[in-house]
């Protein structure tokens, strides 16, 4: 290539560069435009979100526990319904982040009606710069909630006078919410007692000692919405009915056909002692024999108890008539005829009346050797 063919191509080659040149700056003209409008807001700096959080359901309230990763945090912002409700928690300068932050958002300072929310939580600092929003749900009771309890069944409820025993059979519990009860109650000293009983615990018979049953046996359940509940809910005070069955002949007026020795009469044995160290022993005519007993008062009789000295052979008061007084007569309300099973006892359908007897008929070897009588009513106090 001569000297003339060389300039030539370097002049195309420099206007091909020169082209380029044009036309790569012409084309990047305006790519910084967004760029530099951003650069212009100034920086965006983000702090960080809570490192985890919880909550706990309430009563109009729930608890929200969270753990502060970043220590520039100065405020936690929680919106719920739709962002419509919000409050603002203030974190103290320094706060241990390794320590929970817990705070109760409702009542007093928020109404939270009852319902389930999703929680917009967003961490602040002094300066206005925030975390991203970090989810989470909380549920809310109330009295939607405390109008559907209802107090736990009571099976039964019997009072036994020896020792002034109650004794409590429950029913099984109704609802996964229920927690126990609360019991309340006097003794015969005049002591205010107050028990707490779990839901498990009450699958056991309850048995309270002492108990004035003159005054009032309280109790009132209690639920928990969810186990981690931070709120107890209670249904009303509601009172043990307490049923009694009482031995309304024990130590009555009485009177009787005959006795075979002067501490062997009919008194003997409505004494309290169902032992033969004290028994009715009749004469052995064998004439009718009878034991009548005054109660005093008007009572509704449902049951019969009897303990008797089987020692002899022959005379085993096989036959018997326990009898009330009705309508001006006796009427037999618990009849045998060949009975030695001891001690005997017998229900019958209630009757209602203020005088009872113990009539053995005339028979062949029907002395009376009796150690003992009961004759029961059930009492509701």
């Amino acid at each position: 290539m001569n000297n003339n063919q060389k300039n030539v191509m370097n002049k195309i080659y420099k206007f091909y560069l020169l082209l380029w040149t044009v036309v790569t700056l012409t084309a990047c003209s305006g790519m910084t435009d967004t760029i530099d409008e951003h650069f212009k807001k100034g920086e965006i700096i983000y702090i960080a979100k809570s490192d985890s959080a919880f909550t706990y359901a309430g009563d109009k309230r729930f608890l929200l526990e969270f753990w502060i990763s970043d220590p520039r945090a100065s405020a936690m912002y929680v919106y719920w319904n739709m962002k419509q409700d919000s409050v603002i928690i203030s974190i103290p300068e320094g706060y241990d982040t390794s320590v929970p932050f817990r705070s109760y958002i409702g009542r007093n300072e928020k109404t939270v009606e009852e319902g389930a929310y999703v929680l917009n939580l967003v961490t602040h600092d002094q300066f206005g710069n925030l975390s991203v929003t970090d989810e989470y749900t909380a549920n809310v009771y109330g009295d939607a909630f405390a109008n559907s309890l209802l107090s736990k069944i009571i099976v039964s409820s019997l009072y036994e006078t020896d020792g002034s025993i109650m004794r409590i059979n429950w029913g099984g519990a109704y609802s996964a919410a229920e927690y126990g009860i609360k019991l309340t109650y006097k003794t015969l000293d005049g002591e205010e007692v107050a028990l707490f009983y779990t839901t498990e615990e009450l699958k056991e018979e309850t048995v309270l000692e002492n108990v004035d049953i003159q005054t009032p046996v309280m109790y009132t359940t209690l639920f928990l919405p969810e186990p981690t509940a931070i709120d107890t809910f209670y249904t009303a005070p509601k009172k043990i009915d307490i049923i009694s069955r009482v031995n309304v002949v024990l130590n009555k007026p009485a009177t009787w056909s005959d006795e075979n020795a002067a501490n062997q009469g009919g008194n003997m044995a409505i004494d309290g002692d169902q032992t033969t160290a004290s028994r009715w022993v009749s004469n052995d005519s064998h004439n009718a024999h009878w034991l009548e007993v005054d109660l005093l008062d008007f009572y509704a009789i449902n049951g019969f108890g009897m303990w008797r000295d089987q020692s002899n052979a022959t005379q085993k008061m096989k036959q018997f008539r326990l009898q009330a007084w009705l309508d001006d007569q006796w009427v037999d309300v618990v009849s045998e005829d060949d009975n030695i099973i001891t001690p005997y006892t017998m229900e019958f359908e209630s009757v209602t009346t203020n005088k009872v007897r113990l009539y053995i008929p005339p028979y062949t070897d029907n002395r009376t050797r009796l150690c003992e009588i009961e004759v029961y009513s059930t009492i509701t106090y």
